[in-house]
């Protein structure tokens, strides 16, 4: 098992290399540069001149050749001219790209800093960069300027997984039994309904249903004088005559107030996973009680119960783990569609703001770190492989 791990740790960090050059390749791949989206969303006013655009590429590193920008973003300013500088900068006779000094392309704070972080200030951002292997994501270019991207990821993370998870826990204790009892019960009342309701949720699209859950429980409730739910954010600023906070007396800011506004996308998204999970689940467990294995516990005189419990369910669950665990990056990107229609601040609204503005330093921040966590639940999903199946091991 622990060279198993040490292979699969080494793949890990190639791949998630490989992922690096792809998202910062996205970068570049832009059309009329990473700053052309800038002066779209602006009046003419308050375009930005070819000089100023030119400063800020200088700044943020994007007047550099492609190779030497990438180093920059992954590992900083300050390790990469250290590093440059003891190998020996570039000539002419050394056939690299560009010629000259590595402190030739650093950034004027940089610079002015002698290309180092000693003696910086550790209470302010330091001079140079230090990449995003040292969790440095610069700085928001639009959405919110002069704020750094962990700072602006980091109010936003909070909430998502509050929903995600959330989302998953219910999703898992409803959908796995009553995909056991439908496979179980197999023609039965009970499984066509089951079958039924999930060819609903997996054919509903989310945004359609969320729009109906706004338009039922927000709009009509307030319109027949019933209670209505808040129909977007996080915590009420102001109770209005008439709301459920109201009716029941939530006080804004407390935790009754965040499940209030919690109720509409959880149960969007609960309805979605639960029908798909459901499905695998069923469809897993037929599949399991036509084996040999099961035949003989029951010939053994074992009871129905415990066949399906020990036997049949623990195997049923493989195919299921292979989905659950990639919802491991889910908790943390969000769920785009759903918080946008919800206008819930977590990070699947932050992505969709960052590139309709063109934030390119959010959106890489949230793309590799949805890297890593895949990669991670790819190896979780192999680990619980062996506590689900005992059959399976790495050796």
């Amino acid at each position: 098992m622990t060279s198993y791990l040490i292979r699969r740790a080494l793949q890990m960090i190639m791949v998630v290399i490989v992922a690096t050059i792809a998202i910062f390749a996205l970068l570049h791949a832009v059309p009329g540069g990473p700053l052309s989206g800038l002066n779209m969303a602006v009046g003419a006013k308050n375009r930005l001149s070819p000089q100023e655009i030119a400063r800020i590429e200088q700044t943020l590193g994007l007047n550099k050749p492609f190779y030497l920008a990438y180093l920059t973003w992954l590992l900083g300013e300050d390790w990469v001219d250290e590093v440059g500088n003891a190998i020996g900068n570039p000539g002419p006779t050394d056939k690299m790209y560009v010629t000259g000094t590595w402190a030739d392309f650093q950034s004027p704070v940089c610079a002015a800093a002698g290309g180092t972080n000693r003696g910086a200030d550790p209470t302010k951002t330091p001079p140079c960069s230090r990449g995003i292997l040292r969790w440095d994501w610069g700085e928001s270019w639009a959405l919110a300027r002069g704020q750094t991207v962990t700072s602006v990821i980091g109010s936003r993370v909070k909430n998502t997984i509050i929903l995600m998870t959330t989302v998953t826990v219910i999703s898992l204790v409803i959908a796995v039994p009553i995909g056991i009892i439908s496979a179980v019960r197999q023609y039965s009342k009970l499984d066509y309904v089951v079958t039924t309701f999930s060819f609903f949720g997996i054919a509903m699209p989310v945004f359609w249903f969320g729009l109906l859950m706004v338009m039922l429980f927000t709009l009509k409730f307030q319109e027949w004088g019933l209670p209505y739910f808040p129909s977007g954010d996080v915590f009420t600023t102001r109770v209005t005559a008439g709301s459920i906070q109201d009716v029941l007396n939530i006080e804004p800011r407390t935790l009754s107030d965040r499940i209030v506004h919690l109720f509409l996308p959880v149960t969007v998204l609960t309805l979605l996973y639960l029908a798909g999970w459901s499905r695998f689940m069923r469809s897993s467990m037929l599949e399991v009680l036509r084996q040999d294995y099961v035949r003989t516990a029951r010939a053994k005189g074992l009871r129905e119960r415990a066949v399906v419990a020990k036997h049949a369910a623990r195997n049923a669950l493989i195919p299921l783990v292979t989905i659950v665990v990639f919802q491991i990056p889910g908790i943390f990107s969000g769920a785009i569609l759903t918080e946008t229609i919800f206008n819930y601040p977590g990070m699947g609204r932050l992505f969709i703001d960052a590139l309709g503005r063109d934030d390119w330093p959010i959106v890489m921040a949230i793309l590799f770190i949805s890297a890593i966590l895949v990669v991670i639940a790819t190896l979780v999903g192999d680990v619980l492989y062996t506590i689900v199946d005992p059959r399976i091991r790495f050796e």
